[in-house]
Formats: structure tokens, sequence, C-alpha cells
């Protein structure tokens, strides 16, 4: 009964099942619309989308309904009839799980729309589409760090202007999407098995940081990075469908912290020279100044003393030579 209500209707109906690839059910009011047949979409699975207008197929292609969402999603764009004429149509979409089944099944209804009002909010969406995506796209690709995504198989999805020179540097040859981000991983057997195990870990949900070394394909120099892999979840729905990376090159921010570590290192020795090494000769200095005899200065005495001074400030000059060499003879601080 159900199947015939639907039949009757003047709205063109159907069911796609993502599992199995089939439809499940085409409504004549498809055929009064889009002018192919039932058998047309079975023979061809691409059909649906290939008929969209190439002006708003990349905006109808971005607006999936996402599996489990309650509400319906409705867009409006034109398509080209089997007889040749582009027509505009109103269509709504729903991504569900089929209880029976288990299966994803897409529902589908469509119905012809006016050119007026429709065109406009087709074109202003599509507009923003672009823009948006333009606009990210930049923001991505303007970046020195590496950004890249694969999905469950190690397949590229996605990969911004800088990972794609980095990895060409490193293996020869510029990688695309649908790759296999494995094989693009080293040079080695040995690099590439350490990559899988990364992807391993975040396919398995385990969100990280990691640290990772290898030569600057075109300074040869080593390079530090600092790693993240997140799991990408399916919206809605406790499945991880692919990783996304996120890479920073932090070699001089190492190298700065090395330097002030090091730094540390000089002050505690200048601080250790300083309490140690220098207060002997001035407190020795100290106390030959108090015993010279200020009301007879040419008493025999005072020039042993002054002898005593002497070599005492020949010690303190050493202590400073010493300190001045921890400072800057290691060529980190002007003199």
């Amino acid at each position: 009964m159900l199947t015939d209500l639907l039949a009757a209707l003047n709205d063109g109906v159907w069911a796609y099942d993502v599992t199995t690839q089939n439809y499940l059910f085409i409504s004549p009011g498809v055929h009064n619309i889009l002018e192919y047949s039932a058998a047309d979409f079975q023979h061809n699975k691409e059909l649906a989308n290939q008929i969209i207008d190439p002006a708003d197929r990349d905006m109808v292609l971005a607006a999936s309904p996402q599996p489990g969402a309650d509400d319906w999603l409705e867009i409006t764009y034109r398509v080209v009839t089997k007889g040749g004429k582009t027509k505009w149509i109103s269509q709504k979409k729903r991504h569900i799980i089929d209880e029976s089944t288990g299966h994803e099944v897409i529902l589908s209804v469509i119905k012809s729309a006016s050119a007026g009002s429709d065109r406009n909010t087709a074109k202003n969406a599509a507009e923003e589409i672009a823009w948006t995506k333009n606009n990210l796209e930049a923001l991505i690709n303007n970046t020195e760090d590496y950004i890249w995504s694969i999905d469950r198989e190690g397949k590229y999805v996605y990969m911004n202007s800088a990972y794609r020179k980095r990895i060409t540097g490193m293996v020869g040859t510029m990688p695309n999407e649908g790759d296999d981000a494995y094989i693009h991983s080293g040079s080695t057997n040995k690099v590439r098995n350490e990559w899988r195990g990364y992807y391993r870990r975040a396919l398995s949900g385990e969100r990280y940081v990691t640290g990772h070394q290898s030569p600057d394909p075109f300074t040869k120099q080593t390079t530090f990075f600092e790693v993240s892999f997140n799991p990408i979840y399916r919206k809605s729905k406790n499945e991880i469908i692919g990783v996304g990376c996120f890479a920073r090159d932090i070699t001089e921010r190492l190298k700065t912290e090395e330097a002030l570590i090091e730094q540390n290192e000089r002050l505690k020795n200048i601080a250790s020279l300083s309490s140690h090494e220098l207060r002997r000769p001035v407190a020795s200095m100290l106390g030959l100044l108090n015993i010279i005899d200020k009301g007879n200065f040419s008493n025999p005495e005072n020039q042993q003393i002054i002898e005593h001074l002497h070599t005492v400030g020949n010690e303190i000059d050493e202590v400073i030579r010493l300190i001045v060499n921890k400072t800057f003879m290691d060529n980190k601080f002007p003199l």
C-alpha cells in the first residue's frame, strides 16, 4: 500500500541503499520530472549526480545529509533532463539507518521549482559555499605548517600545499587525493611502518601528539616536528572514518630551548665562581686593608701588607677573567 501511495504522488521519490549501492524504490514522479526512467537510474548509479547542472554540482554534492539526523536537508538547484532541458528542482534528502538491515539509506523527494526566488536562493547558497571554500583553502595553503587527512584505508583525503611540497621533495612524486598515504610516508620501510603505527593509533580512537624528525629534502638538515593525530568521526555516530594530521616545524624552538638551558648552566657557573672563587680573595683583601697602619704609612709592616694586597689583586683578576670567559668566549654573547 505504501508503494502505491508513493507512486501516486506528483513528486519524485526514491530510496537508495548506500551499503549495497542499489535503489530500493523509484516512483513514476521521477520520470515525470527528470524524463529518466527507473531503469536508467538502476543501470547508472551515478546518474543522479551527473544530471546536476555543472554550475550547481559542487554546491549540491557538498550539501550531504548527515546519517541519523532528524531533519530533512532541503536544497534547490538546476538539472539537465534527458531531453536536454535545464530545469529547476527542489529536493529534500535524509540519511537514515534501516533498522531491519542496518544499512544506510538515503531518502529523496524532488519536485519542480520555479526559477524566480529559488534561483536566487540556489545562486546565493552556491556563491556562499564557493566563497567559504576559497577562503578556507587560501588560509590552509598560506601556512608553512603541514595539514593532511587520510581515510580508514590509508588513502589521502586532503593535503595542503606545504604538505604536498614536503612529500614531493622526500619521495620524488607529488601525492594526490586517493593515493596511498603509507607509501608516501617515507623512503624506507622502517619509516613507512613507523607512520603506519601512528595512523593505526589514531584510527583506534587515540588522539595524541608526538615528536618526529627527518632530513629536510632541500637543505638536508635534520628538522624536528610536533605532529598531532586526531581521529575523524562520522557525525552523530561513534564511528571513526579517518585521521586528521597537523605537523609543525619546531626545530628553531628546540634550538632556542637548548640555548636557554646552556645559558642557565653558564649563569649557574658564574654564580658559583662569584660566590666561592671571588669571595675568598675579596675577603683576604678586606682583612689586609683592616690591618694597614693608617697612622704611620712608613711602618715597615705596611710594605708586606701591600705585597700581599698585590697578590690578592692578581687572584681577583684571574677569577674575573674566568667569569668573562664563561660569559662571552663561547661566541653566543657579544663582547
